[in-house]
């Protein structure tokens, strides 16, 4: 199931507004240590229509700067992509990643007086 922030569409279908999900190949990762992948999903305004894109960032420790870089790994940002083309990039992402072993899922919780959500992801799960 997918957690972010939701609406009501039109027809009373749920849809998702946004979401942050950061994966991690450990159940206790180290912020600014532990390699990660960082998926974002939301909406944006689009001539005459809402429009949908999709984000994948890596973030890895780098050995030669010191330091933990993030990277856009890619970005799906077309002008037209509808909720559904989105939400497949996203759920075929999540399910390269957890084939890679990052099945620990950190969700920001949308009542900020709580802490990070946390899942673990089967892959099996995921392919399901």
């Amino acid at each position: 199931m997918l957690r972010g922030q939701h609406r009501e569409d039109i027809d009373g279908q749920r849809t998702i507004e946004h979401m942050i999900e950061t994966l991690y190949a450990t159940r206790s990762p180290e912020k600014g240590i532990s390699e990660c992948y960082v998926l974002v999903f939301t909406s944006r305004p689009a001539t005459g229509r809402k429009a949908y894109v999709f984000m994948e960032e890596h973030g890895h420790w780098d050995r030669n700067l010191k330091r933990f870089l993030h990277e856009v790994s890619s970005i799906h940002a077309e002008e037209e992509m509808t909720y559904e083309e989105a939400l497949a990039i996203y759920r075929a992402t999540r399910q390269k990643l957890a084939l890679r072993g990052f099945i620990h899922s950190f969700v920001p919780d949308c009542n900020r007086n709580r802490p990070h959500a946390y899942r673990l992801f089967e892959p099996e799960q995921i392919i399901a």
